[in-house]
């Protein structure tokens, strides 16, 4: 009995001792190491993840630094995986536990080097969440768990570092990443949005982040300085050589209805992609701002099109201007259809993409404006103003790329890109003219018929060739670029006058341009190293555009004869040639260069219409001469921060539309004149960007600013005639103002507050602009003063539930030096709410919640606006391939568009309908083929935690 007791005692007083250590035991620790080589050498820069011991997901990370010293900062105190990799040393794997002390201390862990016999066990180990070389960062997206039926976009949100705004737009480390590539190919012309919203989440087993150096530089092989970031996303094994895709239908409340699908095959050297789409939703699938980035449409980038040298000046007209794409933003309604097909091909030595779309946009709606306009202290007018608007435009586009490396030393680019269009717009205007004591003074009514048909084709060819000696090159470009387009536009404008001694005007008119814009152009490119660090580099470029416009316009009322002071029929060439030369020193991350060029820009016009004018062919020959310097300076402080200083100097001649002295009297209260007088712009910037990034705890800043001048910057000269009872006209006429000035910059940064869960970036930026305006032969300046904030915050505590909130502030200022009565300021606050919840097993909760506020000092109206979206979805079957949602969309019925303008001499603010509450429930089916082969031999690409 008496050792019965005793043995109680005893253990009752081993259970109050161990309670009492881990009641003393801190509830969270810091992680202190360092990393040695078998030799006792430290290893730095080795990228060190700590990792949940329940399903291995990531806790925290870092990196160690020069000296192989690491810290983990506030880790909770448990038990759990610290993993260990580096490019030349086998991955290190151990188990950390509970721990009394406030700082855990791991000293000498030692690391193994690769060598050839270990390379499977290396294979084995090598798996983990996150591993850091360089400026590259690569994630295991395995290890980062999404929702089945995700797509890449819903992956890359939940990506340390990672930022994927509500359009698409994908920005890391503070710069956005413009290129995204699927096993290093293009995947429809390089379209980053293309990827992320179409290519399945399940697919991808890595993403790497880099800086992809530009064309030039990859072609002479010497570091320009020149870097924006790009993204790889590597294939699981069996969707490498599988079919996978997904299909999704819908329908909804007002007959609303939506279908879209995907379809993607892969073989080891090749892809072929398919996607379409149809609906009423007001998803376009690309509009506007998606078109300046698909490279189907335009295969040029900016380093990428066979201009070399630094920035040339800009003419008049561009070529990679996008035609017949609907330039929806969000306003009214729409109908959408569209669909196309990429498919890559790569060796190794030859590269072939070739990608189409289509895609067809009906769009309606009614918008409601109000603007305040004043001439001077005591004069001006209100107008109101309704318009009807219709449009519909389809657009085809062809994009091929070809590259062929013939061996090491010569490498061929070939590029060719077709665009068909049609754009047609049918519309009724409604104006209501006032004094500014609301007097009426006439109703404006304007009906346009319009119809635009164009065809475009750009292409251009590349030749490198690298000498023996490293850092010679040659390289030469050509390229033929041609557009047509033909407008048919019927107009009737009617003039009501309240005056009833003043008859009502009536304005009948159609007209018929042809324009047709045919260049070619050519550019070379070499470079001699002078030594290890200094290179030599000499270019010119060529082109000659020739630009036919056919304009008639026609009264109807007067049997269709040619009112021949309002048409205008004119040929023009413009020469452009210029040569340059630059010296580059590039060595251990200092990149300067220094360059200038010489350029003639010869432009030749004849009209071919005797109108009355006093006009000769050889009043429109110009000839307009530049020297244009430019300097670079980029500094690579580590591979991951960098500072960089930019002047450039251009000249911009006019624009021919403003060169033509003819009349348009289409709408009689807005009327055009052109200027043959008119002089080149020319355009001085300087830019200074700061890039810092700390790869151990993913902090980033980015700082940019700059300053720019404007020498005889062309504006329109605004003359306005208010009469009261008559009505108001304005006619406006380019002209060549005083100087302008531009200041702009902004300071953006990232940071964890708890690493893998709660992070946040906030961004500040301000612009000032003095622009120079004329009216009624007044001049005057306008400081404009913007500034603009971001908040934001994103915790994600597990692979469960996500909450981001964002808040926005924009406010601006206009302050005129001699008009004062235009002085005006307004601002915009958006504020935003995500929540994506996993509550059920396989079922997920959706919400979207904006706040809108907008405010006019000048209109005194403030308008608020809430929009809430929310769903529920929930996937069936054993492999997840359905799912079904169901979606209210504007739940407070409260859609409205506004903008707010503010603009030389006047004020606006204008409303728009768009698409309010509906709600709709969508299937969607997940195809999931695989190479049955890569199946039986035991492959893990379809594996999938929950």
């Amino acid at each position: 009995m008496n050792r019965i007791a005793i043995t109680i005692c005893l253990l009752l007083s081993l259970a109050i001792t161990t309670n009492k250590a881990y009641s003393q035991m801190p509830s969270r620790v810091n992680i202190e190491g360092t990393l040695i080589d078998s030799s006792k050498n430290s290893v730095p820069f080795a990228t060190i993840m700590l990792l949940s011991v329940k399903d291995s997901t990531l806790v925290s990370f870092t990196t160690s630094n020069e000296n192989g010293e690491f810290k983990l900062n506030n880790i909770k105190n448990e038990t759990q995986i610290l993993k260990i990799s580096h490019v030349s040393y086998i991955p290190h794997q151990q188990n950390i536990l509970p721990t009394n002390e406030k700082t855990l201390i791991l000293k000498g862990i030692e690391l193994k080097p690769i060598q050839t016999d270990l390379l499977e066990v290396v294979v084995r180990a090598a798996k983990a969440p996150l591993f850091i070389k360089g400026d590259t960062v690569e994630f295991d997206a395995t290890t980062f768990i999404v929702p089945p039926g995700s797509t890449v976009e819903d992956l890359l949100s939940r990506l340390p570092g990672v930022e994927v705004d509500s359009d698409g737009k994908i920005t890391t480390q503070g710069q956005e990443v413009k290129k995204v590539y699927v096993e290093g190919k293009t995947f429809f012309g390089n379209d980053p949005k293309s990827v992320t919203k179409n290519l399945g989440a399940e697919s991808v087993s890595r993403v790497q982040i880099y800086n992809e150096r530009s064309e030039q530089a990859q072609l002479t092989g010497i570091d320009d300085g020149t870097q924006e970031k790009a993204m790889n996303l590597e294939l699981k094994e069996a969707y490498k050589t599988g079919a996978f895709g997904k299909l999704s239908v819908a329908g909804g409340t007002q007959d609303r209805w939506a279908l879209r699908g995907n379809y993607n095959r892969f073989t080891t050297k090749s892809q072929l992609s398919f996607i379409g789409y149809g609906n009423n939703i007001n998803q376009t699938g690309l509009n506007w701002s998606d078109y300046s980035e698909f490279k189907g449409n335009n295969a040029f980038t900016e380093y990428d099109n066979g201009d070399f040298g630094f920035i040339a000046s800009v003419g008049d007209y561009n070529f990679y201007r996008i035609s017949g794409v609907s330039r929806f933003d969000g306003k009214g309604f729409t109908n959408n259809y569209g669909g196309g097909t990429n498919y890559n091909y790569d060796n190794s030595k030859t590269k072939f993409n070739t990608s189409y779309l289509y895609n067809q946009t009906d769009l309606d709606y009614i918008r409601n404006s109000f603007r305040k306009t004043i001439l001077d202290s005591l004069s001006g007018f209100n107008k109101y103003d309704t318009l009807n608007y219709n449009n519909k435009v389809f657009n085809h586009s062809i994009g091929t790329r070809f590259e062929h490396d013939f061996d090491s030393a010569n490498k061929i680019i070939a590029k060719v890109n077709v665009n068909f269009s049609g754009d047609n717009d049918n519309n009724l205007q409604n104006q209501w003219f006032t004094d500014l004591s609301l007097e009426p003074s006439n109703h404006l009514q304007l009906s346009s018929i319009k119809d635009i048909d164009k065809y475009a084709i750009t292409s251009a060819a590349i030749y490198n060739h690298k000498f023996k000696k490293l850092g010679r090159s040659f390289s030469l470009s050509g390229g033929f670029n041609t557009q047509n387009s033909e407008n048919n536009t019927s107009l009737k404008n009617l003039n009501e006058l309240f005056n009833a001694l003043t008859p009502n005007e009536l304005i009948q008119q159609y007209a018929k341009t042809d324009n047709s814009v045919t260049e070619i152009k050519s550019s070379l490119l070499y470079t001699e190293p002078l030594s290890s660090k200094f290179f030599l580099e000499f270019f010119s470029n060529f082109s000659n555009n020739i630009t036919q416009n056919n304009n008639q316009v026609h009264d109807v009322v007067l049997d269709s004869a040619r009112i021949d002071s309002l048409s205008n029929l004119y040929k023009q060439t413009t020469l452009f040639n210029r040569v340059g030369s630059s010296i580059r020193y590039s060595y251990d991350g200092l990149n300067i260069a220094v360059g200038f060029a010489a350029e003639r820009i010869g432009m030749d016009g004849l009209n071919a219409l005797d109108k009355g004018f006093d006009w000769s062919p050889d009043k429109l020959n110009k000839v307009y001469y530049n020297f244009a310097p430019n300097v670079m300076v980029n500094y690579m402080m580590s591979q991951n921060n960098m500072f960089g200083v930019n002047y450039s100097k251009t000249i911009s001649p006019p624009s021919y539309a403003y060169l033509q002295p003819v009349k348009n009297t289409s709408n009689p209260a807005y009327q055009y004149l052109g200027n043959i007088n008119l002089l080149p712009s020319t355009y001085h910037s300087v830019d200074m960007n700061l890039r810092l990034f700390n790869p151990s705890s993913f902090s980033s800043i980015n700082m940019h600013a700059g300053y720019s001048l404007t020498q005889n910057p062309i504006y329109y000269a605004l003359n306005t005639t208010f009469v009261p009872g008559k009505g108001v006209i304005t006619v406006a006429k380019p002209t060549n103002m005083d100087n302008e000035h531009s200041v702009y910059s902004y300071i953006w940064t990232s940071f964890p507050i708890i690493k893998t869960k709660l992070t946040t970036d906030f961004m500040v930026g301000y612009s000032y602009r003095k622009q120079p305006s004329e009216i009624n032969n007044v001049k005057d300046w306008n400081d404009a003063n913007t500034g603009r904030t971001r908040l934001r915050f994103n915790l994600t505590p597990n692979h469960n539930f996500n909450f981001s909130f964002t808040t926005r502030f924009n406010y601006s200022t206009n302050n005129y030096q001699v008009n004062k009565t235009l002085n005006n300021n307004f601002y915009t606050l958006r504020l935003n709410a995500d929540i994506k919840w996993q509550f059920i097993n396989k079922t997920y909760f959706e919400s979207s919640f904006d706040y809108y506020y907008y405010y006019n000092s000048k209109i005194q109206a403030a308008n608020p606006i809430p929009l809430w979206h929310a769903s529920i979805r929930r996937l069936l079957g054993k492999s997840n391939k359905f799912e079904v949602r169901l979606a209210a969309f504007d739940i407070f019925n409260k859609s409205l568009s506004i903008d707010q303008i503010a603009n030389l001499n006047y004020i606006e603010q204008a409303t728009t309908n768009t698409l309010a509450r509906y709600f709709m429930l969508s299937v969607s089916y997940n195809l999931k083929g695989f190479d049955q082969n890569y199946q039986r031999r035991g492959g893990g690409g379809m594996r999938r935690r929950h």
